[in-house]
């Protein structure tokens, strides 16, 4: 069955779930509302109603099974599968990105990389292999290729969207510096603002 849930919900739900698992590899059995509130940074009154969204509603004068939360909210975010990964152009970043083990362990596997240039295709990183444009459709398929990622500026971020699209991905991360506003007909684009963190810190360092 099908959630319509707001982004912001989304948000601190996955929020929630990174807490609930550092409570489960600490070996917790129960977690109160109010405890879990505090530890993700909200109020205990916003924490019961998300988890509501979803009907996980804890037991009085117990709280949440962690386990059982933890797996239920992994299960309405899509967390409970494996989603493979393409990136598209090769920069620094991208290549971070493929190293990045943290993504790996939260269910997101990089399984290809495509670029345009001779030098770049053919060559491994970290295990992922850069193929050429030109085999975007048939790695796409051939790989179930669930989300593309671009880290690319300019034209050739349209591009690559492009291309992305037509050779079958459904979803999109754009992180790089220009927001894209390519559409499609079922697909899913999203653009990460890098620097909005460094606004919220300075922010706060400007508030002291």
């Amino acid at each position: 069955m099908k959630i319509k849930l707001p982004e912001v919900t989304v948000y601190r739900l996955a929020l929630y779930l990174r807490t609930l698992e550092k409570l489960s590899q600490k070996g917790r059995n129960l977690v109160r509302s109010e405890e879990l509130a505090e530890l993700c940074g909200v109020s205990a009154a916003q924490l019961r109603k998300d988890l509501s969204f979803i009907g996980a509603f804890g037991v009085r004068g117990v709280g949440y099974h962690v386990r059982g939360l933890e797996k239920e909210i992994k299960r309405i975010l899509g967390r409970d599968k494996i989603w493979h990964l393409a990136l598209g152009g090769l920069n620094e970043m991208g290549k971070a990105l493929i190293t990045e083990t943290r993504l790996a362990k939260r269910g997101f596997r990089f399984v290809a990389a495509f670029d345009w240039r001779e030098e770049w295709v053919g060559q491994v990183i970290q295990e992922v292999y850069v193929y050429s444009l030109e085999q975007m459709p048939y790695i796409v398929k051939k790989s179930e290729i669930d989300i593309g990622v671009i880290t690319l500026a300019g034209k050739e971020a349209e591009e690559m969207a492009e291309r992305m699209s037509q050779a079958g991905i459904k979803a999109i991360l754009n992180l790089g510096p220009d927001p894209l506003e390519f559409k499609k007909e079922g697909l899913i684009l999203r653009n990460a603002d890098l620097t909005l963190p460094f606004d919220l810190l300075a922010f706060a360092l400007s508030q002291g």
